[in-house]
């Protein structure tokens, strides 16, 4: 071994860890640096052809080692852009020329010029539009997510719901009463007996004793309709020879019995009225957004069925269609209306929550749909769908971002700004969604931290640092080696 050959040794000793110096200062610098991941360096020997009397001194190699794989710390922050990645993937993201690289840097914001979701490099954020269907393993699709292309949005309504409970007992009649009169053509009375009367109850007559009297009647019949029932009843019944008709002239109730002397008739007026009707409203939209308010009227017609229509204002949309319900109480049909909502979509109208039982009137009804709104923000679900957020509050995907990874993700090549590039040893792209396959999940509101840890930096920091000096002692022997060598001549 010659002494150059010591004062080389000592060299590359030297040059060997100051390369380490220098990734452990990176490491230091960078310890709160978004998704940065440690270098190290390792060492390998270069060993030289040596003879049994000549041994030819080699020299130690350096090579810088990075763990990017290696997961780091997530940190939750208030930003609904700041993303993370918890396992397996990195961000699609590419540069102002275009080209895609990788990254766990997910400190995203809106860029105020463009539009687009930039992270603290400039690099943008790349993803898939809703209903595009991604090549496989591919890039080739991905475009920038910008917040800009959200716009303002309205959707038509074209479903909802309407449930809640109808009473059981008997619907009140809202009307005015009417009074009438009874003359009895001969001696004796007639008495007409109303008692709880309700819609299609019967109305009873009865002939006793007693002086004439004054009553009121209250129907939801017309003269014709009682005339008919007087008839029915009293044809079914006990009663023979008693019929009843209405004298068109002054719209009386005339009674006529064969075995009476005269007639009797019932004076005053008779109005038509109908049942109370309970009536609900229901705000939908139009194509355009516009808000349509559609009324749902409800009639009951039975112990067990009611009829329901629909109506925009005058306008009949829907019905009257008869709802029939079991002994239980359970609605039996339908289990859904279907109308055309004005300058709007088919709509449908979910009944399946109805029921009738003992309880007072009590609904509620819902549509989707929206009016005109802006973006307000947006949001990111774990399993990388973009959400744009409006500022009535609701929520329409826009964006998939993907994830990808190669086969060895440490041999993946470091470039400025926190961001990695493919070569031969790291492998090809590996494209998917998170939270398929091996890939992991992203989180919003959270950042990746570096994954250096001081205390290990600091002690290699020492270990360098020793094993420098000690190469220097080397190459300082050597010199004095040489300088000794230098002063034989004298």
């Amino acid at each position: 071994m010659s002494l150059y050959g010591v004062l080389r040794s000592g060299v590359s000793g030297m040059n060997a860890q100051s390369n380490k110096l220098g990734t452990v200062a990176e490491n230091i610098q960078n310890s709160s640096t978004t998704g940065y991941k440690r270098a190290s360096t390792e060492f390998s020997s270069l060993i030289l052809p040596s003879s049994e009397g000549n041994y030819n001194s080699g020299s130690v190699t350096s090579r810088v080692r990075y763990t990017i794989g290696d997961q780091g710390p997530i940190a939750y922050t208030t930003s609904t852009t700041d993303l993370a990645i918890s396992g397996n993937g990195f961000f699609v993201v590419s540069d102002p020329g275009g080209a895609n690289y990788l990254t766990r840097a997910g400190n995203f914001v809106p860029d105020g010029r463009t539009g687009n979701l930039v992270n603290a490099a400039g690099f943008t954020l790349m993803g898939y539009k809703i209903g595009v269907d991604p090549s496989l393993n591919s890039l080739d699709d991905v475009v920038p997510v910008n917040m800009a292309d959200f716009g303002m949005q309205a959707a038509g309504s074209t479903a909802g719901t309407f449930k809640g409970n109808l009473p059981y007992g008997t619907t009140e009649v809202a009307g005015t009463a009417h009074p009438g009169t009874l003359a009895p053509p001969v001696p004796g009375y007639v008495d007409i007996k109303i008692s709880n009367l309700t819609p299609r109850d019967m109305i009873q007559f009865s002939v006793g004793g007693g002086p004439a009297q004054t009553f009121n009647v209250t129907t939801e019949a017309n003269v014709d309709d009682l005339v008919t029932s007087i008839n029915a009843a009293v044809t079914a019944g006990t009663l023979s020879g008693v019929q009843a008709s209405k004298d068109p002239a002054t719209g009386n109730l005339v009674l006529t019995s064969d075995d009476l002397t005269g007639a009797t008739n019932v004076t005053g007026s008779f109005t038509d009225m109908t049942p109370a009707k309970k009536t609900s409203s229901l705000q939908v939209f139009d194509n355009v957004g516009n808000p349509v308010k559609v009324d749902i009227q409800l009639e009951r017609t039975g112990e067990k069925t009611w009829e329901i229509a629909v109506y925009n204002g005058s306008t009949l949309l829907d019905g009257p269609t008869t709802m029939t319900f079991s002994d239980l109480g359970q609605l039996i049909s339908p289990a859904s209306l279907s109308f055309g909502i004005p300058k709007g979509q088919t709509f449908t109208l979910d009944m399946t929550g109805m029921t009738q039982l003992a309880g007072e009137y009590s609904v509620t009804g819902s549509a989707n749909g929206n009016g005109p709104s802006a973006v307000k923000s947006a949001e990111f679900a774990s399993d990388g769908t973009v959400y744009a957020v409006y500022e009535d509050g609701s929520r329409v995907a826009a964006y998939k971002i993907p994830l990808a990874t190669v086969p060895s993700p440490d041999n993946l090549s470091p470039r400025a700004g926190n961001v990695y590039e493919m070569t031969a040893s790291s492998g090809g792209y590996q494209v998917g969604f998170p939270e398929t396959g091996s890939f992991g999940s992203v989180a919003s509101g959270a950042l990746e931290g570096s994954n250096v840890d001081i205390g290990t930096e600091l002690t290699a920091m020492i270990e360098a640092q020793t094993s420098y000096t000690a190469n220097s002692k080397v190459f300082q022997t050597g010199s004095e080696l040489l300088d000794v060598l230098m002063n034989l001549k004298r």
